[in-house]
């Protein structure tokens, strides 16, 4: 055998019976950027109130104030960061033949377990400026807010016909 051709069994050899390994590693990363979010929903928001030609719609009067449904409507709260529930009459009581009832005859109670509530913890009147109902400074999920509403009555004053008012629940996220 020619001296070329034992070096080349000899490097044939080493290279078959010690394999080069080559390895390389790198990294990739995963990015996420969350914003700030929050979600009200609001179950059995709408409601009609009848008072009745008959002792019931009598008493009412009588009493000042009729009762609406309770537990409605019903707001659940969630949001991932700190937020504020508030509400507001965004449209006004509907003229009924020239009268115009004043909004704050609509009162609102809220009720929670939450602990989180700030205000209508008893019925307070509604405005249509926005007035805050709870807050918290971290996120929280699925609370529920439970409202009743009372409507002021006045023999004198609330003429028979259909009486409509608008009320607009906002759930923000916010700095404190």
């Amino acid at each position: 055998m020619s001296k070329v051709s034992c070096i080349i069994l000899a490097l044939v050899t080493v290279f078959l019976l010690n394999p080069a390994i080559a390895a390389q590693k790198d990294t990739a990363g995963v990015t996420m950027q969350i914003p700030s979010m929050c979600k009200l929903s609001i179950n059995n928001s709408d409601q009609v109130i009848d008072l009745l030609q008959d002792a019931s719609g009598e008493g009412a009067y009588e009493a000042g104030y009729v009762q609406g449904e309770t537990n409605k409507p019903s707001l659940t709260v969630s949001s991932n960061t700190n937020w504020k529930l508030s509400a507001a009459v965004s449209i006004d009581w509907e003229a009924v033949e020239g009268y115009q009832k004043s909004t704050s005859d609509l009162t609102l109670k809220v009720t929670s377990s939450s602990g989180r509530q700030t205000g209508f913890a008893d019925y307070t009147p509604l405005s249509l400026t926005d007035q805050e109902i709870a807050r918290y400074t971290k996120g929280s999920g699925h609370e529920i807010y439970n409202c009743s509403y009372r409507i002021k009555l006045d023999w004198a004053k609330d003429v028979p016909g259909m009486y409509i008012i608008i009320i607009t629940y906002t759930l923000s996220t916010q700095p404190f």
